[in-house]
C-alpha cells in the first residue's frame, strides 16, 4: 500500500511537457521544449510538423522585414481638424482626413524611424518605431492621440 502511495506522488510531482511551472518569484514558466528551426528550400520551418507555409520565419527576424508596417493611422469619422503624419526615415509628410487611414510600410529590413503626427498644428505624437516595432495611432474625434504599439 504504502508503495503505491509513493508512486502515485512520485509520479504526480514529475512536470509534464506542455505544461506550465510555478518558479518561486510566483511566476509561470512552460517547461515544453522549444522546436529548432530547420531550413527548407526557400522557408524557414519549425521541427513540429507544420508545413513551411503555414509556420515560417523570414530571414530578417527578429527584426521586421522590407514591406512591414511601420505605422498605421486611422481619423475617425468624428474629428473636423486637420492631422499630418511625418515619417522622417523616408521624408514622407501626409494628411489625413477625417473617417480615412493611412500605413506607411518599411522601405527596408529592420528599418527604425521616427514618426510624428500632428493634429491641428500641434505635435501629438512624436517617438521611434525600432527595428522591431510597429505602431497604431489613432485620433480620436477629440484630437486626441492614442498610441498602440507592436513588438515582434
Amino acid at each position: 500500500m504504502n508503495r503505491r502511495q509513493i508512486l502515485s506522488i512520485s509520479a504526480l510531482s514529475i512536470p509534464l511537457s506542455g505544461c506550465a511551472e510555478w518558479d518561486s518569484n510566483g511566476t509561470t514558466e512552460s517547461n515544453s521544449p522549444t522546436p529548432e528551426a530547420t531550413e527548407t528550400p526557400g522557408k524557414t520551418a519549425t521541427e513540429t510538423g507544420t508545413s513551411p507555409s503555414t509556420v515560417s520565419t523570414p530571414e530578417c527576424w527578429p527584426s521586421m522585414c522590407d514591406g512591414s508596417k511601420l505605422v498605421e493611422v486611422q481619423v475617425v469619422g468624428g474629428f473636423s481638424g486637420t492631422v499630418v503624419l511625418l515619417a522622417t526615415c523616408q521624408n514622407k509628410e501626409l494628411s489625413i482626413p477625417s473617417g480615412e487611414s493611412v500605413q506607411i510600410n518599411r522601405d527596408t529590413d529592420a528599418q527604425t524611424c521616427r514618426i510624428v503626427l500632428s493634429v491641428d498644428g500641434k505635435q501629438e505624437f512624436s517617438d521611434t518605431v525600432n527595428s522591431h516595432q510597429s505602431v497604431d495611432l489613432t485620433v480620436g474625434s477629440d484630437g486626441e492621440v492614442t498610441d498602440r504599439w507592436i513588438v515582434q
